[in-house]
């Protein structure tokens, strides 16, 4: 696949300077914006148009157009969104302009048969909406009270006393709070987005496969967020709590949302292992018979 300067390149620029620009407002202008697990919306994008790099390395070629109009009604409709998040301004309104503005491009011009990742893209991100939307706001302060109550006895069974009160954690001359967005509710909507693409690509995986895997989303978040926790309580007792709550703490979260798509990957990996000795197994019984 050969490339050379084309028409189809000016959408893609403009969608990548659209995002650029978002990026950047929030990381200078926003103070909140490192605290808050919202910042992993814009990694989920990447991430997601990552994995279907395939289709947008076909519309860059520009030798066949797919769907020009459809894909041009839905960049205009993820544009309107993005600028309406713009102006609110909301976050997770302008994350999924951008989905929709790449599903409209990938749809406009890459040929007839990436029309399906152009779907894949809006439906994620469609995804992504509704879960970042209100999946924070289920169970997320039980959860909260939960991660903090065990937190507090496992490293007073371990290392030294903390004593919990809620979603407050008392150690040492420090006290330190639970939110929602350390809970790990706030992983789950990304964590969902990105295994609906993971689902499609390479192994054709069994239903049971996919159940397993998508029902493992919720646990493999919380325990990562647990682990989150923890390493917030242990850099504030052992450094500082300027240290804790600073630079630290946001590189706990990605690290804990990095951590998720490992265990993620591996179990994936786990059931295709289980899959391939099961297989055989199930073929000579029946060969048997």
């Amino acid at each position: 696949m050969r490339f050379k300067p084309q028409a189809s390149w000016f959408p893609w620029l403009l969608f990548a300077a659209v995002m650029l620009y978002a990026v950047l407002d929030y990381i200078l202008f926003d103070p909140l914006f490192y605290t808050s697990d919202e910042s992993l919306l814009f990694i989920t994008v990447i991430v997601i148009l990552y994995l279907e790099r395939g289709s947008i390395l076909a519309s860059l070629v520009g030798k066949d157009f797919g769907s020009p109009l459809f894909g041009f009604g839905l960049f205009s409709l993820g544009l309107v969104i993005f600028t309406f998040g713009r102006l609110s301004p909301v976050m997770i309104l302008q994350v999924w302009g951008l989905f929709l503005m790449a599903a409209g491009l990938v749809a406009g011009l890459s040929p007839r048969e990436y029309r399906r990742s152009s779907y894949f893209i809006a439906l994620s991100g469609t995804v992504v909406v509704l879960m970042g939307r209100y999946a924070p706001n289920i169970l997320s302060s039980e959860l909260a009270v939960t991660l903090a109550s065990l937190s507090a006895k496992v490293i007073s069974a371990t290392l030294f006393p903390v004593v919990a009160d809620g979603v407050t954690l008392y150690f040492d001359q420090y006290s330190a709070t639970v939110t929602k967005d350390c809970s790990g509710m706030n992983s789950i909507f990304s964590l969902t987005a990105l295994s609906v693409l993971y689902l499609r690509t390479g192994h054709k995986r069994k239903p049971w496969h996919i159940f397993f895997l998508v029902v493992s989303i919720i646990p493999v978040a919380v325990l990562t967020n647990f682990m989150r926790v923890m390493l917030v309580i242990l850099a504030t007792f052992y450094v500082g709590d300027w240290f804790a709550q600073s630079i630290f703490h946001e590189t706990a979260g990605v690290f804990a949302f990095i951590l998720a798509l490992f265990l993620l990957s591996l179990i994936d990996r786990l059931l295709l292992f289980v899959f391939s000795l099961v297989k055989p197994l199930v073929e000579s019984s029946h060969a048997a018979d």
